[in-house]
């Protein structure tokens, strides 16, 4: 079952046509990573999908609620980990029942009585990922997740997507990682000046390198 179909979608940006007829599908309880060079439609094509930006033509469908997670943080500086947790819990209207799982999950634990002012980049991005899984969303978008962190946090975060998976969730996700999302994803969607060039699964790449699919298929 499809929870996302873009059928025919047109979009312009300041009289520049970015989408024209761009279809794609995207199926449910799936991990789908969208990959292409910069400026080729892929955060545009997640805040089209999430209502952020509407198209000029075409149809849209998400089925199901969804939370996106940018890619920069917005977290209260000179608040504590847990304090943040619990003001966006407020705005989004979601308990703290379960935040434990999550955090240590994601090695924070131990670091949510400190104020986010002193966390690292990786730590930053790992709360904003909790605070997003925590309004327990159907689909959850994920722009440039793992963009400066470090190796071990990757991986956590990688654990994490994969846990939300077997909860049912679908993960649609963009990176430059490549070697990260041959990891994670089970199909990837390859985008260039907004035109979809392929949509496969991991096991129809067949050991072929995704950065080396890239590269032929960006070189067109």
């Amino acid at each position: 079952m499809n929870v996302i179909e873009v059928k025919n979608m047109s979009k312009n940006f300041k009289n520049k046509k970015l989408f024209n007829k761009f279809s794609l599908e995207i199926e449910e309880n799936t991990v789908h990573a969208l990959v292409g060079p910069n400026g080729s439609g892929k955060t545009s094509l997640l805040r089209i999908l999430t209502g952020l930006y509407n198209q000029d033509g075409g149809e849209v469908n998400v089925k199901g609620s969804h939370a996106m997670l940018l890619e920069n943080d917005y977290l209260y500086e000179d608040k504590t980990g847990l304090e943040n947790i619990k003001l966006y819990g407020l705005y989004f209207g979601y308990g703290l029942d379960n935040y434990q799982k999550y955090a240590d999950l994601l090695e924070l634990t131990n670091d949510l009585d400190r104020n986010v002012s002193t966390y690292s980049k990786g730590m930053k991005r790992k709360l904003s990922l909790l605070i997003i899984v925590m309004m327990n969303r159907e689909i959850i978008f994920l722009d440039e997740v793992t963009s400066g962190v470090d190796p071990i946090s990757r991986v956590e975060i990688r654990k994490l997507i994969k846990l939300l998976k077997d909860e049912g969730k679908t993960i649609v996700l963009t990176s430059h990682d490549l070697s990260e999302i041959e990891k994670v994803a089970d199909k990837v969607s390859m985008i260039k000046s907004g035109v979809l060039l392929f949509t496969k699964s991991i096991d129809e790449i067949q050991g072929e390198s995704l950065e080396d699919l890239f590269i032929e298929e960006g070189s067109k």
